[in-house]
């Protein structure tokens, strides 16, 4: 999933990110990798026993692309592929924590 070319030049950036956020395991994706510094794509796709390899792929690709998740590749065999936040990433947990915490406490005044 690009971002780019999603939107006229000039576009609103808050629909750009919002939109990134709002899609499909993209918080969680992000919500996993901070809560343990840097995952293997194995890890994530355990985690995530509900999204296809595909899915996940695409996620992380439009999260690097964007400068939230870093990605570091060891030339083993197989390939091992870890990712990690970036500190725009970091800052995004941030917004994504409070989003849980909120949630939690909303489901609470039920």
């Amino acid at each position: 999933m690009e971002l780019q070319g999603i939107q006229p030049d000039g576009y609103c950036n808050v629909d750009k990110y919002l939109t990134l956020l709002s899609t499909k395991w993209t918080a969680h994706i992000v919500w996993l990798i901070a809560q343990n510094e840097e995952m293997r794509f194995g890890q994530l796709r355990k985690q995530l026993a509900l999204v296809s390899s595909k899915v996940l792929t695409e996620r992380l690709k439009a999260l690097s692309q964007e400068g939230f998740v870093w990605r570091r590749q060891e030339d083993t065999l197989p390939v091992t592929v870890y990712y990690g936040l970036t500190k725009k990433g970091r800052e995004l947990s941030e917004v994504v924590d409070i989003i849980v915490r909120k949630s939690d406490h909303w489901s609470s005044d039920t």
